[in-house]
């Protein structure tokens, strides 16, 4: 009995060592995978979370999920119209991409409702489910294993459906597959509805651009016109600066120039209703009014909300002594600058009260004129504040600015615009600063004239221009 049971025993223990091997080998390979599925999932977000773009952001989506979760993998993006756009990674690393008509998505019930936010996590279904979808996905694939169905979304707003193909020579997607699909979703969804987001705020600030940028200058006898562009926020391209000049049909021209209270997009879209209101009022009146501009543009102003502005309007016309002559009203903003023949600054005294402050504002008015090569500047406080110098504190400033005026005499007007935004530029050395608006008119010089020219420099202005006669 003693030998019965200890041959019994010692098979018991010596069973023991490989049950437990067996054991520690399951726990390690446990260990493994559960290294490998975090490896990837940080991986995933690493390189989903590293653009913006949203193209970009789809094709490392689709990428990433071949060869761990799938042989195939198709996005399709959220419904818009009748149709709605998809991309396909396939094998051999074959991308292809297209739109599929409504229609066919809402003939798979699944796919419909993860699009449309109704279907919370995922779903296995066959390929065969999926025959209106033939012509997305890939060919040897329409008859594999099996499909995961899987809602890519953030803060419960739908961003599109990953749908990742298995062929038939590879095994069912498993609990531990399906769980891993489910954390990759939702990174997924997370860095494409925020790829997607920008991509909106992006066209947005296009549009808004293209409509607040200023027009180019227009060709008008006997005036030289230049101007340069700085907004504050060079990334947005948009500015609470603005100006216009328009030809006169009589001769000459009118022309506005103002800044909004305050920087960004809200001043820029203030910018745009004064500049539109400006526009629509030279179309209704049949000759330049600048004060009655100003008393109908302070009423506008006034009914669209607590921001003012300031402006400067008026009209030139060119004289038949080759001079030309310039009448502004001015609502509160900086002084025009006259730069005579003999290299004078001079300051055009026109004062009036802010344009939308109060209800029945004063309004200064006057005349001037510019001899043959004399010059008028037109500028935003942008360039007198911006902060730059040894120290970085120090700002521009009025006398600084007169001075480099007056270094200017007998270059042509956009060679002015151009030199004293270059430098302002120099000046601020990168430091942030508030937008910068430059508007020079210049009345030609006499034909045969050899007026003193200053050294114009380089370029580099981020828009300048010219327009006028030679």
């Amino acid at each position: 009995m003693t030998d019965d049971g200890g041959g019994g025993g010692g098979g018991a223990w010596g069973r023991a060592p490989a049950r437990l091997s067996e054991l520690l080998g399951l726990v390690e390979a446990a260990l493994v995978d559960e290294r490998d599925r975090s490896a990837f999932l940080e991986e995933t977000t690493r390189r989903l979370g590293a653009s913006l773009h949203h193209g970009r952001t789809v094709r490392a989506l689709l990428e990433m999920v071949i060869p761990k979760l799938a042989d195939a993998s198709v996005v399709v993006l959220p419904v818009s119209g009748r149709r709605t756009q998809w991309h396909r990674a396939g094998p051999g690393d074959a991308r292809s991409a297209g739109e599929v008509a409504v229609e066919a998505l809402e003939r798979i019930p699944k796919v419909a409702d993860a699009l449309y936010g109704l279907q919370p996590r995922l779903a296995v279904i066959r390929p065969q489910e999926m025959a209106a979808l033939d012509d997305v996905l890939p060919d040897e694939l329409v008859h594999g294993e099996e499909a995961l169905v899987v809602q890519l979304a953030a803060g419960g707003v739908p961003a599109g459906v990953l749908i990742m193909l298995r062929g038939p020579d590879r095994a069912s997607f498993e609990d531990a597959d399906i769980e891993l699909a489910h954390q990759f979703a939702v990174r997924a969804g997370l860095a494409l509805a925020t790829a997607a987001l920008y991509s909106q705020q992006a066209h947005t600030i296009a549009v808004l651009q293209a409509s607040m940028a200023p027009e180019p200058l227009p060709v008008a006898d006997g005036l030289r016109l230049g101007a340069a562009y700085r907004p504050a926020a060079e990334a947005l391209r948009i500015s609470g600066d603005f100006y216009h000049v328009a030809p006169c049909p009589a001769g000459g021209v009118r022309f506005f120039f103002g800044d909004v209270s305050g920087k960004g997009a809200e001043a820029a879209v203030l910018a745009g209703h004064v500049r539109q209101s400006m526009r629509t009022l030279a179309m209704v009146k049949r000759g330049p009014d600048p004060l009655g501009d100003l008393q109908l543009l302070n009423d506008l102003v006034i009914s669209a909300g607590h921001r003012f502005t300031t402006l400067v309007t008026g009209s030139a016309r060119p004289c038949d002594d080759g001079s030309v002559k310039v009448e502004i009203a001015s609502g509160g903003h900086l002084p025009p600058l006259a730069l005579r023949g003999d290299g004078r600054v001079e300051e055009i005294v026109c004062e009036g009260m802010l344009v939308g402050a109060v209800p029945d504002p004063s309004f200064g008015c006057t005349e001037f004129r510019l001899e043959p090569g004399e010059l008028m500047l037109l500028y935003s406080d942008g360039l007198t504040e911006a902060h730059g110098g040894m120290s970085g504190r120090e700002i521009y400033g009025d006398e600084r600015l007169v001075d480099s005026l007056a270094g200017c005499v007998g270059m042509q007007a956009a060679s002015v615009a151009e030199r004293l935004e270059l430098l302002t530029t120099e000046w601020l050395a990168g430091r942030p600063h508030d937008d910068i608006s430059i508007l020079t008119l210049q009345a030609p010089p006499r034909r045969g004239s050899a007026p003193h020219r200053q050294s114009e420099g380089p370029g580099g202005s981020a828009r300048t221009g010219e327009a006028g006669s030679p």
